[in-house]
């Protein structure tokens, strides 16, 4: 299949998500897959379903998007470019819960984000979005030109340093990154702060940042306007760009399974194009 111009396409709600029906993302053109990019950059999630695939074929077509991310503290060393996820009556914690942009804290972050999910519980392990260009836009012109000369700090050893009994704060990741930041497809821009990663706006004392960073994060997480939900079913496929949308996984199936794969493509450096 050369283009996903005429397949069935519905948007979950006004700002964020869409939903395709009617092809094999196995059978794109190279083509084809730019395509899922760009709505992918412009809606923040896409969702295809029916799509059986193994985990060497999916990190295949995730190689057809990108240069392929490997994360600093989960990756396998059979798959190391594909994220096992899961959870079951002995998890003690999932994957993904709590908003959050994958791996931020990385000098080039991931970019694409494409899960696969194998086996759903009866009920519930939805995967909530949160379009960050879309409540950039909201704010008022005054806000907006704050944020845009503001620098945040993303630690990996925030949400790693208790599971991974890290007391060296440069054991994972630490960098930089502008709070506002363009997507190099859409040339939009979006809010790049988020709550898994992100513990201090720079050049600014450590309460003024603490401050700032709550109001955001309560905005981001309470502003249902600019969200959708992705029910999944097995063999449902859900990309996301990391650089326009947070997302959340709900851990309210416990104690059933839940068990998928990702992979994500390694983005660019960060930057704001005034």
């Amino acid at each position: 299949m050369n283009s996903i111009v005429a397949v069935k396409r519905l948007d979950l709600t006004r700002h964020v998500g869409t939903e395709l029906a009617g092809f094999s993302l196995l059978n794109l053109s190279d083509a084809g897959v730019q395509e899922i990019l760009q709505l992918v950059a412009e809606r923040g999630v896409v969702v295809v379903r029916d799509q059986p695939m193994t985990i060497p074929e999916q990190i295949s077509f995730g190689r057809r998007m990108g240069e392929l991310h490997v994360h600093p503290a989960y990756a396998q060393s059979q798959y190391p470019e594909a994220l096992h996820i899961y959870g079951d009556e002995n998890s003690k914690m999932v994957p993904g819960e709590g908003w959050h942009s994958d791996v931020s804290c990385d000098e080039r972050p991931p970019g694409v984000s494409m899960l696969r999910i194998e086996t759903t519980p009866s009920v519930g392990g939805d995967t909530a979005f949160a379009h960050q260009g879309a409540l950039f836009e909201s704010f008022s012109d005054t806000m907006k030109n704050f944020l845009v000369t503001l620098k945040a700090r993303h630690s990996g050893d925030l949400p790693w340093r208790n599971q991974y009994k890290s007391v060296d704060p440069k054991a994972y990741p630490r960098n930089l990154h502008p709070v506002v930041r363009t997507h190099p497809l859409t040339g939009k821009n979006a809010l790049y702060v988020n709550s898994g990663f992100t513990d201090r706006i720079w050049d600014m004392e450590e309460w003024e940042s603490d401050m700032l960073l709550k109001s955001i994060f309560d905005k981001i997480a309470y502003s249902v306007e600019f969200q959708c939900r992705v029910r999944w079913e097995p063999n449902s496929v859900t990309f996301w760009d990391n650089r326009v949308v947070q997302h959340h996984a709900c851990w309210d199936y416990f104690p059933e399974k839940r068990e998928g794969w990702r992979v994500t493509t390694t983005g660019e450096r960060p930057y704001l194009a005034l």
